[in-house]
């Protein structure tokens, strides 16, 4: 008989929609955090924020926003100093405007961003501001911080589903979208995947290699621990230098990245006693890209933990595909994350079960944005679809396979990347793989293989066990490829592939 498995989404709350608990800050720095104030909340360089003095920041913070800005608009965020990011993010939820949080990125770059969606004005990093007007510069943040603490702050009434802030998406494969998320989306990520899978507690104090922008760090790395009653390590910069030596400084408990930044890690494991501040990591996270079986096999056994590799998307927030930590294997993405539900090729996945990928729950965002329109896309549907492919084994235990806009045809025959990576990851020598489209000389498709040799690799020897690898998976039409070796691979600001 076929198994299936279902987990049923967590029914919606019974409170009315229009009260000031449903306000994300409502537990962070509102009257539901009552008896945290001294507690530490915000940690990075010599500074150390209690719960009280960030609730002072983000009141007068929130107060000077509202002086300057009409009700509704939309405040650009982006620095490349966390804390700052982190402070006017809290600062612009507690006002009337929505902030739209951005990876830091050239004055052009984020002129156009500005443009497109009808800016009104900018906090963060002055020196990335270029023509985008009315300002708000680190100086005015760090004043902000400087306020002092006066008692919690007064959440205004909300709506579950209304506005509170904007991402975008990575536009890896394209060009990015803004994601709106209401109030209550964060807030039921965090019970299902902070509270549900990593078990995050008061105790916590949380590390990530990669930037506040990137809603997997949002989450794990600020709101989640905040709602935890935990505290959040928000260095300076994100080069791994840094985040490593604020991991020792604060000694962190849990580590949030991906498998470029693990590797990169292990590497650098043993200067200045960082490796002794990875050991005492109790739970590391891996998301973004397909955790390598070597990186999690020599993570494990530098470090003693098993790297948690997880699922999620921009849409819902944070993560609804997870292993338990007990559970943590090479390849496997674990099971459905208790409260969110999920579809496979448009079916209730069972064993064998292959195809597209779709997910339901609370955390959905309200809706999307396009580019040079003021109105909101309202999400369509209960289903988000991912756009990743994902396999089911025997265990209702989910692999992927790749993302279905990632995929091509060589002779009639679909390739997918990512599949092909993880098996060619795995050829001694090999750090990197990137799979891509290509044509040979006479114009016919077939596919590249780009290369990033360990150290000291023997190339012939790599190249040899790439082309065996290769045979093992590739479909028999695609198997002519061309293979570059490269020094690197092209990454986006969050770490990620740019294919």
């Amino acid at each position: 008989m076929t198994r299936a498995f279902r987990v049923a989404t967590v029914s919606p709350p019974s409170d009315p929609s229009r009260e000031s608990r449903t306000h994300l800050l409502w537990d962070i720095v509102g009257e539901g955090a009552t008896g945290r104030a001294r507690e530490p909340a915000l940690l990075g360089g010599a500074v150390r924020l209690t719960y009280g003095e960030v609730a002072g920041a983000v009141r007068r913070g929130a107060g000077e926003i509202d002086q300057r800005f009409a009700r509704g608009s939309r405040l650009l965020i982006a620095a490349y100093d966390q804390m700052a990011v982190a402070v006017a993010f809290l600062a612009a939820l507690q006002s009337r405007c929505v902030p739209l949080l951005v990876d830091p990125q050239s004055p052009s770059d984020l002129a156009r961003v500005a443009r497109r969606w009808d800016v009104r004005g900018f906090l963060g990093d002055p020196d990335l501001v270029g023509e985008l007007g009315d300002v708000f510069g680190l100086d005015d943040v760090r004043a902000w911080i400087a306020s002092g603490a006066d008692g919690p702050v007064r959440c205004p009434a909300v709506a579950a589903r209304e506005p509170a802030f904007w991402t975008f998406t990575s536009g890896t494969t394209g060009e990015p979208r803004a994601v709106i998320h209401g109030h209550r989306g964060p807030r039921a990520a965090f019970e299902a995947f902070g509270r549900g899978v990593v078990g995050l507690r008061s105790s916590d104090r949380t590390a990530s290699t990669a930037g506040l922008p990137f809603v997997y760090a949002l989450g794990n790395n600020l709101l989640f621990p905040l709602l935890a009653g935990g505290a959040a390590i928000l260095p300076s910069d994100l080069l791994l230098p840094t985040v490593l030596g604020e991991i020792r400084r604060w000694e962190a408990s849990i580590l949030v990245s991906g498998p470029w930044s693990l590797e990169a890690m292990a590497r650098l494991a043993d200067r200045r006693g960082w490796g002794d501040a990875l050991r005492a990591l109790r739970r590391v996270l891996s998301a973004g890209e397909p955790l390598a079986e070597a990186v999690f096999h020599r993570w494990r056994e530098t470090f003693g933990q098993s790297p948690i590799d997880n699922l999620g998307c921009t849409e819902m927030f944070n993560s609804f595909l997870s292993p338990r930590p007990d559970e943590a294997a090479p390849g496997s993405l674990g099971r459905v994350v208790p409260g969110f539900e999920v579809r496979v090729g448009g079916r209730v996945p069972a064993p064998g079960g292959r195809g597209a990928l779709e997910v339901r729950g609370q955390s959905r965002a309200i809706g999307l944005s396009r580019a040079g329109t003021n109105a909101i896309e309202s999400a369509r549907g209960d289903w988000c679809a991912t756009g990743d492919e994902v396999e089911v084994d025997e265990e209702g235990r989910f692999t992927f396979l790749g993302r279905l806009d990632d995929r091509f045809k060589v002779r009639g025959q679909f390739v997918r990347p990512a599949e092909v990576e993880n098996h060619l990851r795995r050829v001694a020598g090999v750090r990197e793989c990137l799979v891509a489209a290509d044509t040979d000389d006479r114009g016919l498709a077939r596919a590249v293989v780009h290369l990033v040799l360990d150290d000291g690799a023997d190339a012939n020897s790599v190249l040899r066990g790439v082309g065996a690898a290769a045979r093992e998976v590739m479909p028999a039409a695609a198997r002519s490829m061309r293979v570059a070796r490269a020094r690197s691979l092209p990454r986006s600001a969050r770490g990620k592939l740019l294919r």
